[in-house]
C-alpha cells in the first residue's frame, strides 16, 4: 500500500484551520499538526487545538517562538545557542502539555521555518524529539508566497500542477506533504481550499493517507 502523510504547521496565522479540519473529517483522514507555543497560547486558536485532539489528529511542536536558527545564506552559521534553542523547544513542549497533549508520546517535531542543521537536530534529540520536514521535490510548502514576492510566488494552480506532475513521474509513496493553515492576506488563492480535491486524487491514485507514526514507524 502506498502511503503519504499530510502535515500542517501553525504559528501566528490560522484562518484556514476550520477548512482543513472540515476536509479531514469529511474524508476520514488523520492529519499531523505542528504548532508553536505562540499558536497554543493564542485564545482564538485554542478551540482549533481542542478539535484537533478530539478528532484524533497528531499534534506536536514547531518551536515556541518560531526561532530562526541560522542565516538563510548559511545554514551552519547558528543564530542561537544550545541553551536558547533548548529553552525555546522545552517551552513549546510545556505548552503542548498544558493543551492536553501527552508529551510522553511525542517523538517528532517540525523545526521553525522548516529550517535546521545537524547541530539543532542533535540538540532536539537530547530531549527525545526527532526533527522532520516535508519531502523535497514538491512545492506545496510554497503556499505561503504571494504575488508581491515576484518570481518566488507560486500560485495554487502551479503548485498542484507540479505536485501531480511529480507524482506521475516518480510517485509520492512515503512523502510528507506540508500545507500552511494560515498565510498572508496578500495571498488570495489559498492552497488549503484545494485540500478536498488533493485527498480525493491521492485516494484515487491508491494512496493511504496516514499519520506520521504510521508513515515513519
Amino acid at each position: 500500500m502506498k502511503k503519504v502523510a499530510l502535515l500542517f504547521t501553525g504559528h501566528d496565522l490560522s484562518e484556514g484551520t476550520d477548512a482543513v479540519l472540515n476536509s479531514l473529517k469529511r474524508h476520514h483522514v488523520k492529519g499531523n499538526f505542528f504548532l508553536t507555543g505562540d499558536y497554543l497560547r493564542n485564545a482564538v486558536f485554542k478551540p482549533y487545538v481542542r478539535r484537533m485532539l478530539k478528532d484524533g489528529h497528531v499534534v506536536s511542536g514547531h518551536s515556541d517562538k518560531h526561532l530562526l536558527i541560522s542565516d538563510w545564506g548559511s545554514r551552519d552559521e547558528l543564530l542561537v545557542s544550545r541553551d536558547s534553542f533548548l529553552r525555546d523547544l522545552k517551552t513549546n513542549v510545556d505548552e503542548l502539555a498544558l493543551s492536553g497533549i501527552d508529551t510522553c508520546q511525542l517523538h517528532y517535531y517540525i523545526p521553525s521555518y522548516e529550517w535546521y542543521n545537524s547541530q539543532t537536530v542533535a540538540w532536539a534529540k537530547e530531549i527525545g524529539l526527532s526533527s522532520i520536514n516535508y519531502t523535497p521535490g514538491i512545492r506545496t510548502a510554497a503556499d505561503y508566497t504571494y504575488p508581491e514576492m515576484g518570481e518566488r510566488y507560486l500560485s495554487s494552480v502551479a503548485i498542484l500542477e507540479g505536485l501531480w506532475s511529480y507524482e506521475e513521474k516518480f510517485g509520492l509513496n512515503g512523502f510528507m506533504i506540508l500545507i500552511h493553515m494560515g498565510t498572508d492576506e496578500k495571498r488570495k488563492d489559498k492552497l488549503y481550499h484545494h485540500l478536498d480535491d488533493m485527498i480525493n486524487i491521492l485516494k484515487k491514485k491508491g494512496y493511504q493517507i496516514v499519520d506520521i507514526p504510521g508513515l515513519l514507524n
